[in-house]
């Protein structure tokens, strides 16, 4: 996205295009065609940008896509096209991530078969058979909609039906792939000095070192880099072969295949977390092509904790960390990342604690991080969880509810009620108006009060997701003022990516400070704020309602966007941590 806007798109359905014509299955369709073909396709078609691609276009679409025996058929398609734009009066698009992700794991572990279509014959079959699985995906969307029919708040309705609809498929296609690999560098690096300094994971540091045949951490993400650059660097929107040098074949070639999908391997159908682990595909001897750019690019620092986790299962009993994933929340994800990533930004004078200073004074229930500048106080919470890969794909609002419920806001067990994020914050947001807490130095009526829930996943960075978050906690701020506290200048809850504040580091230190960058987010996102002019089209409202649930990461995005601040500390980052002076990144 360029702006805060947002877009209504439909996605072209097979029945929509061809109402006439009765679908078959996609592998009827692509029965006697080559299969380096449709791999082929489906790793160009994911090559494509995720945003300002010249394919969003379906003219500039069709015409690459179909040959000249097939011109007529492209001309006719793009008429029939416009025409449905025209009925519908909105925007059609052919491409989708979902849809190309399992057109690749569909046909990658098929065998062989002998060719019986004539190259124009299979180019016709092949772009019907990709609507059909859009079709499919447009049924599975479809829960979305059914699941939301029952809240009756408008307002809130078409919010959370777009979360439903977006939220599987979100972190596929809203992304900067230049922003994501700046990031994943800098989150590597501090994960690998983390677990180099820490003497319960220096043995699973050295497994993982030696797993990948390397001499150190900075040998291996050297490597894991250079195989990523070629992504970053390209300017064609066409998909990356890496080729192997002569010098180094046989190690180079054993690197890189631990990151390629096997042609016997079973692909895990959610969430297409066989791919996200491996990334690549053996076209032949010492050639190989990239399937996604974006997995290769979270493969630097996101794919090593899977890594990490298989390893540590065949570590010797006193190596192993038991509950590594909330081992890694807790001391790397919240005591590392969190707290330099938020010193970074607030650096000047200002009344700080760690959550980790807090439990050492002794301070029960404390927040994960505490900040006073001035007359504004931010208090954090910081979340590294996943959700389950089934239920994230179940685009079910009634799913998403239970589990985010669970997760961030409460869970009852037999002997009590959990509190999560939500709980927390409102517990700590009470204690700071009755100024029950370390840091007295304040009137209650002055401050302004910054409830903060820091994700470490951009796969909450979806539209309506801070939404469903913040009305759970206004629901138990509303419990405050009736109590009697004053609660008139408690923001409302902000969900921030740490991946945001890594990235525009700069910015908020030298730009605009995170708080007053919340002030303006909340403006933009004002549940009572009106347009600016009447507008009576469907869509339109649509739009501008949803305009009002965009997430915090994007709005970040935008506004530094359009000030042209786009400073970042990776290559300092990068040159530190990985490379002599002599040498070049």
């Amino acid at each position: 996205m360029n702006d805060n806007s947002v877009k209504i798109v439909q996605l072209l359905e097979f029945e929509v295009l061809f109402p006439n014509e009765r679908p078959l299955m996609p592998e009827e369709y692509l029965k006697g065609g080559e299969k380096e073909v449709i791999l082929k396709v489906a790793s160009l078609f994911l090559s494509f940008k995720s945003y300002n691609s010249k394919y969003v276009d379906n003219d500039v679409f069709l015409q690459m896509f179909f040959g000249r025996e097939n011109q007529e058929f492209a001309i006719e398609i793009s008429k029939r096209i416009k025409n449905i734009e025209r009925e519908r009066n909105g925007k059609i698009m052919i491409l989708n991530q979902f849809s190309t992700l399992t057109l690749f794991e569909d046909f990658f572990s098929i065998e062989e078969q002998a060719e019986t279509q004539s190259h124009a014959e299979f180019e016709v079959n092949l772009f019907k058979a990709y609507l059909v699985l859009n079709s499919r995906f447009t049924q599975m969307q479809n829960t979305a909609i059914s699941s939301t029919e029952h809240l009756e708040d408008e307002e809130f309705r078409i919010p959370m039906m777009m979360f439903c609809t977006d939220y599987p498929i979100s972190d596929k296609i809203h992304y900067n792939i230049d922003r994501i690999w700046v990031v994943q560098i800098i989150k590597a690096i501090y994960l690998f000095q983390f677990l180099e300094s820490n003497e319960q994971t220096r043995p699973l540091l050295n497994e993982y070192i030696k797993y990948f045949e390397k001499n150190s951490w900075q040998d291996y993400l050297k490597s894991l880099i250079s195989l990523t650059i070629s992504v970053i660097k390209k300017d064609e929107e066409t998909y990356t072969d890496i080729v192997v040098n002569e010098e180094n074949f046989e190690k180079d070639c054993a690197f890189i295949e631990k990151f390629i999908v096997l042609p016997d391997e079973e692909l895990d159908e959610y969430d297409f977390l066989s791919l996200r682990s491996k990334p690549f595909y053996k076209v032949e001897n010492g050639k190989y092509r990239v399937i996604f750019d974006l997995f290769v690019a979270e493969k630097i620092f996101k794919g090593v904790y899977f890594i990490l986790r298989e390893i540590n299962k065949k570590l010797d009993k006193e190596n192993q960390i038991s509950e590594i994933k909330s081992f890694f929340g807790k001391e790397f994800s919240e005591k590392v990342l969190a707290y330099k990533v938020i010193e970074k930004i607030y650096k000047g004078k200002c009344v700080k604690y760690s959550g980790q200073e807090m439990d050492d004074l002794g301070v029960s229930g404390a927040p994960d991080y505490y900040i006073r500048i001035g007359t504004n106080i931010l208090v954090f919470e910081s979340k590294d969880f996943l959700i389950g890969k089934d239920k994230k794909n179940s685009f079910d609002f009634d799913v998403y509810l239970e589990e985010f419920e669970r997760v961030l806001y409460f869970e009852k067990t037999k002997k009590k009620e959990k509190h999560k994020a939500v709980k927390q914050l409102i517990n700590n947001v009470e204690r700071l108006i009755k100024i029950d807490f370390l840091d007295k130095g304040y009137k209650y009526k002055d401050v302004n009060i910054y409830p903060i829930l820091l994700t470490h996943d951009h796969q909450y960075d979806t539209f309506g997701f801070n939404r469903l978050i913040d009305d759970w906690f206004q629901f138990e701020l509303g419990g405050l003022q009736e109590k009697g506290l004053f609660i008139h200048k408690v923001k409302p809850l902000t969900v921030v990516n740490v991946d945001t504040l890594i990235f525009h580091e700069m910015g908020l230190s030298n730009e605009m400070s995170l708080h007053k960058l919340i002030d303006e987010y909340c403006k933009q996102t004002n549940i009572n704020r009106r347009p600016q002019r009447k507008i009576a089209d469907r869509n339109q409202v649509q739009e501008f309602c949803m305009s009002k649930h965009i997430s915090f990461a994007t709005f970040a995005d935008n506004f530094f966007d359009k000030r042209k601040f786009t400073k970042i500390p990776v290559l300092e980052a990068v040159e530190d941590a990985l490379f002599d002076k002599e040498e070049e990144f």
